[in-house]
């Protein structure tokens, strides 16, 4: 495996996984991770990784800028006991997961934006993506993109939606890209473990990371704009805003300044 920028060994001794499709430049993992999805609808704990994505995308029409040193992956798992909306908390829970094991690696605090993004000192570290193909709704492709040693302090591009910052710009000093990704898996497994057991208690694990807890916030969804104050997430993912005096829960749309 020399000359990799991961130890594939490791990856598949030391965790759930079940195969790694790596490749050493592509243009999307989850776009890659959804065609083996069609072709194999039976894969799960599959690992597509990739030391180098070109054109890597986000939520709505949002691309993903990923530079040498970022770490970015697909995760196709299964979730048998999971339907319908309690698909919606699978976001969140991811946001957790990777949310705690950066944690361990820095002072800063992690924070999250829903639904699927991770910040940290008021700057973007990360965002999460989570597609499906509807032959295999239950099976869905986990897209995570992470700044970690790219340093986003002298060369992120001034047309990004939102500033941006890596874990070498909080930290000083660069970390091993396999030793990232065996704590994200791990704490990854944990969450998602919860989830099929019905355990995992989502406000109780999101909110005090929610950067918007308690902030005035405009929010748009379709061609509504409302304006309220965060009060985190409930139990089923829904973003809970205060409007006129009434707490009403939103399922989808965009949060687009506070």
């Amino acid at each position: 495996m020399a000359g990799l920028a991961f130890d594939l060994l490791r990856l598949r001794r030391d965790t759930f996984l079940e195969s790694i499709e790596y490749f050493e430049k592509v243009e999307s993992t989850n776009t890659e991770a959804l065609k083996r999805i069609q072709s194999e609808p039976d894969w799960n704990n599959v690992l597509v990784l990739a030391a180098e994505q070109t054109a890597g995308r986000g939520r709505g029409n949002h691309r993903w800028h990923a530079t040498t040193g970022a770490l970015t992956f697909s995760l196709i798992r299964h979730f048998p006991h999971l339907s319908g909306n309690e698909l919606a908390t699978l976001a969140l829970a991811t946001g957790i997961g990777v949310a705690e094991a950066l944690q361990s690696r820095t002072f800063t605090s992690i924070q999250l934006k829903w639904p699927n993004d991770l910040f940290a000192d008021g700057c973007k570290l990360g965002g999460i993506l989570i597609e499906t193909n509807p032959s295999s709704p239950q099976t869905p492709v986990i897209g995570i993109g992470l700044n970690i040693n790219n340093s986003m302090s002298q060369h992120a591009p001034s047309d990004l939606a939102a500033p941006a910052i890596s874990l070498i710009d909080l930290i000083g000093t660069s970390s091993c890209l396999t030793d990232v990704l065996l704590s994200l898996l791990g704490h990854l497994n944990d969450i998602y473990r919860q989830l099929d057991a019905k355990t995992a208690d989502i406000p109780a694990l999101w909110n005090p990371r929610c950067m918007l807890n308690g902030s005035e916030v405009d929010f748009v969804q379709g061609n509504q704009r409302y304006q309220g104050t965060c009060h985190g997430v409930q139990a089923d993912g829904a973003l809970l805003l205060e409007i006129d005096d009434e707490i009403r829960p939103f399922y989808s749309g965009s949060v687009v300044s506070s």
